[in-house]
């Protein structure tokens, strides 16, 4: 399945996001440090509570840091890795050490590293409950662009419960579950969202309400079309009057009469321009008897190309039909014709019984 441009616009909207959370890495580390060590200038004003981080530990993180605020990714990285080998972290620890990591690796272009660091921040406990929600959002994010469908289902749930307020997040996860192959859960977000959008007076932007409308057709498809002329009001394009008019063929109520004066609404607009509708159109002009608007139909939809690459038998089939009777009309035009001129009315009398008796019982 193709992902939906809108969740890839958003899954874009990372490195900003991830700067905001690098400058966070730093901070809880060179403000631990303080408590044993002198620090950097800007880490003093920092207050953070918690246990003190140990001098062997804190130390060398607040070097990796300054490395980090200096551009030197690589010295950077490589601090860490030296303090990531010392024995026995504090979960407090750990939490620094992973976010610092975090920080460098978003910088380096490695969200991989990225996002397992801060799911390993996370798994410590110790990250505070103003900071979790945003965390969540970055792994979210990451792992949509990353494609890591499972890793956005099981993140964004988290999120939710979290209480987080972003929307990309709610609507990655239903792009996750279309994509898993839970339409069914997709489809009970987006109604949800319908239904909220609908009692705000408000409309869903287009890419929602079309993914509601495209999973309704194949789960609800008696809800498909009261989603499909919400969709055509508030968004009028071709296709979806085009659709709405497939969708009215399919009423069983509908006369073939009223049916064709919809197809010539949209051949009047210039929408016929699907092989179905046009070799449909023709079908309706063709029973309701008008075998030269059939033939019409035909021709303006092979002249613009609808029908390529492949010609579909069909449309052979109704050419030969529009041909027929147009032939069958031209000669009761003749034979009406010369009833009309014949010296008595004899002949027009023959006529009306032939046509009398063709008609149905």
């Amino acid at each position: 399945m193709k992902t939906s441009p809108h969740l890839r616009t958003l899954s874009r909207h990372l490195p900003a996001r991830l700067l905001v959370l690098a400058a966070c890495c730093a901070a809880p580390a060179l403000g631990m440090a303080q408590a044993q060590a002198p620090a950097a200038p800007a880490a003093a004003a920092v207050q953070i509570t918690g246990p003190v981080l140990r001098p062997e530990f804190a130390n060398p993180i607040a070097a990796a840091q300054g490395l980090f605020r200096e551009g030197k990714l690589e010295e950077a990285m490589a601090r860490v890795q030296e303090v990531s080998a010392l024995a026995g972290p504090t979960p407090q620890e750990k939490m620094v050490l992973e976010r610092t990591r975090a920080a460098i690796a978003q910088r380096q272009g490695n969200q991989a590293l990225v996002v397992s660091a801060l799911e390993a921040a996370l798994a410590t406990g110790e990250v505070s409950a103003a900071e979790e929600p945003g965390l969540v959002e970055a792994i979210v994010l990451l792992s949509a662009r990353e494609r890591d469908q499972a890793r956005v289902l099981r993140w964004s749930q988290r999120y939710l419960q979290l209480g987080g307020a972003s929307d990309n997040v709610r609507l990655l996860r239903i792009e996750a579950q279309r994509q898993t192959g839970d339409e069914a859960g997709a489809l009970a977000a987006l109604k949800e969202r319908l239904e909220a959008s609908a009692r705000a007076g408000t409309e869903l932007p287009e890419n929602q309400l079309r993914l509601a409308w495209v999973l309704q057709r194949k789960l609800e498809p008696a809800q498909a079309t009261p989603t499909l002329e919400r969709l055509a009001r508030s968004y009028p394009r071709a296709d979806y009057f085009a659709e709405l008019v497939v969708a009215a063929s399919r009423d069983p109520e509908l006369s073939d009469r009223g049916l064709l004066q919809l197809y010539r609404l949209l051949r009047a607009t210039g929408i016929v321009g699907r092989p179905e509708l046009a070799l449909q159109m023709a079908e309706a002009a063709l029973r309701t008897g008008y075998p030269a608007e059939a033939q019409a139909v035909l021709d303006e939809a092979e002249g613009a190309g609808v029908f390529q690459p492949q010609v579909p038998a069909e449309l052979a089939r109704l050419r030969e039909q529009a041909r027929r009777a147009r032939a069958g009309e031209e000669g009761e035009q003749a034979a009406e014709a010369a009833a009309r001129g014949a010296p008595d009315g004899s002949r027009l009398a023959e006529l009306g019984w032939v046509r009398v008796s063709a008609l149905p019982a």
